[in-house]
C-alpha cells in the first residue's frame, strides 16, 4: 500500500515527471524485507508489462521459471550493479512476486522505491534514501548518463492548432456565445469552427480542448473524463439508487440532490469514499455505516484507464483570462495560454487515484419525484496536478 510510505509519493512522482522519467511505486514491509519477497503488485506488473519487459499472465508457476532482470539500485547516491527476480510460486494461484537482490543493505520498512526501465535493466531508486531532486537534475552525471529525456514537439496537427488558436488570441477579448459556466469552450470552438456535439471522440483531428476560466484553473479541479461505473457488477443499478440511497434533501431547491466530491485517501462528509481492490482489478465507491463498509457501485480499471487513454491522446488544456461576470451573457475572454499534454500515462492513474490526485464528483439531482438526472460520472484531476498524469507537458503563450 502506497499510503504506508514514509515520504510523499506525489511529491515524488512530480520529480520524474519532470524529467519525462516514467516509474511505478513499491512500499517494502518489514516482512517483505526479512524474507526477502514483495508481491508484484498491479501497477508494478501492468508497467512491466507496457514497457516490455515482462508479462506475468504467461509466466509459469515454479523456480524454474524465475526469470532474472538485470538491475541498477540506487539509493543515497550509490549506484549498486544487482538483479531482480520475477515469479510465481507454486502455492496457491501463483501470486506475482518481485525481489530486488541487494535490496534488504540499501532499504528499510516503509521506504518508497520508484522503479523505472533503461533499455533492457531495471532501474530501482529508494527514494526515501535519496534527494530524488538532486538526483533527477540534469547536472547529475550517473543519473543522465541512464536517462537523457527528449521532449517531443508539436506534431503537424497541433502545430496548426496553437496558430489558429494564436489568431483568436490576437483579436483580443471577444464576447461569450453563450452565457453560462460552459461559454469559456463553446466561444472557442465555434471561433474555430468546431460544430457542438456530444460525441465522446476528441475535439481537432484527435486532439481534446479543453478551455477554463484561468482563475478557476490555477486554483480549481478539471474534468479529465467521465465514465459510468459498471451497473451490471454494482448493488446499486444506476443514478436514481445511488441518489436514494446516499443522497440528501436540499430545502432551498426542494428536492433531493448528490453533488459530491469521492476520494480515495479520506471519508467525506456523507461518509463515503472511494476503494481501489487491486487483486479484482476494481474501484469502488463504498459508504462506512454502523456495521461496517458497503460497497455501492464499481468500475473496472481497465475501462478507466482505456477511457482516459481514448479521451487524452493529445490535449490543449487552454486557459482564458476574462472580464465581466462570470456566466453572464456579457462576459468576455482572452484566450491567453495553451498546456499541450502528450499521450495520458495510464500506468500512473491507479496510484493517483490512490493517492487521492484523481478524484471522483457525483453529479445527480431529482428532477420530479422519483426520477433523478446526473451530469455525469467526473473523474477530475486539479489543474496543478495535470504534469502528473501525462507524459509530457508543454505550456505555450498564446498573446
Amino acid at each position: 500500500m502506497l499510503s504506508q510510505a514514509n515520504i510523499c509519493v506525489v511529491d515524488t512522482l512530480r520529480s520524474f515527471k519532470e524529467v519525462q522519467v516514467p516509474v511505478c511505486f513499491l512500499v517494502p514491509t518489514k516482512t517483505g524485507i526479512e524474507k526477502s519477497i514483495m508481491d508484484a503488485t498491479k501497477s508494478v506488473r501492468d508497467f512491466l508489462l507496457e514497457k516490455g519487459v515482462h508479462n506475468f499472465s504467461t509466466q509459469g508457476q515454479g523456480i524454474e521459471s524465475k526469470i532474472l532482470i538485470p538491475t541498477i539500485l540506487v539509493s543515497g547516491g550509490e549506484f549498486v550493479d544487482t538483479k531482480t527476480s520475477l515469479y510465481r510460486p507454486e502455492i496457491k494461484s501463483g501470486d506475482p512476486r518481485v525481489w530486488i537482490y541487494k535490496l534488504g543493505d540499501y532499504a528499510e520498512p516503509g521506504d518508497l522505491l520508484a522503479i523505472t526501465v533503461n533499455e533492457e535493466k531495471l532501474v530501482v531508486v529508494n527514494c526515501s534514501k535519496s534527494n530524488v531532486q538532486q538526483l533527477v537534475n540534469r547536472s547529475h552525471a550517473n543519473f543522465n548518463h541512464l536517462f537523457y529525456g527528449t521532449v517531443v514537439g508539436l506534431s503537424t496537427d497541433a502545430d496548426e492548432l496553437l496558430s489558429m488558436m494564436r489568431n483568436i488570441a490576437n483579436r483580443g477579448y471577444v464576447t461569450t456565445l453563450r452565457a453560462g459556466d460552459t461559454g469559456v469552450g463553446y466561444t472557442l470552438e465555434t471561433l474555430l469552427g468546431i460544430a457542438a456535439n456530444s460525441s465522446k471522440a476528441p475535439d481537432f483531428r484527435g486532439i481534446e480542448i479543453k478551455s477554463g476560466r484561468s482563475r478557476s484553473q490555477r486554483s480549481g479541479r478539471t474534468t479529465v473524463f467521465s465514465q459510468v461505473p459498471n451497473w451490471k457488477m454494482s448493488r446499486l443499478k444506476g443514478s436514481r439508487d445511488i441518489l436514494y440511497t446516499r443522497g440528501r434533501y436540499h430545502e432551498t431547491k426542494h428536492r433531493m440532490q448528490l453533488f459530491h466530491e469521492l476520494s480515495a485517501s479520506k471519508i467525506n462528509s456523507y461518509n463515503m469514499k472511494l476503494d481501489l481492490d487491486f487483486n479484482q482489478n476494481l474501484l469502488h465507491q463504498v459508504c462506512k455505516e454502523h456495521d461496517g463498509v458497503t460497497i455501492d457501485v464499481s468500475w473496472e480499471l481497465e475501462v478507466l484507464k482505456k477511457r482516459l487513454s481514448e479521451k487524452h491522446k493529445e490535449t490543449f488544456w487552454v486557459s482564458a483570462e476574462t472580464k465581466g461576470k462570470s456566466g453572464s451573457e456579457f462576459e468576455e475572454f482572452l484566450y491567453s495560454s495553451v498546456k499541450h499534454t502528450g499521450a495520458a500515462d495510464v500506468t500512473v492513474f491507479p496510484t493517483l487515484l490512490e493517492t487521492g490526485v484523481v478524484t471522483l464528483d457525483y453529479t445527480i439531482k431529482e428532477t420530479k419525484p422519483g426520477t433523478a438526472k446526473d451530469q455525469g460520472y467526473l473523474f477530475k484531476i486539479a489543474s496543478k496536478n495535470l504534469d502528473l498524469l501525462f507524459s509530457r507537458v508543454e505550456t505555450y503563450s498564446l498573446i
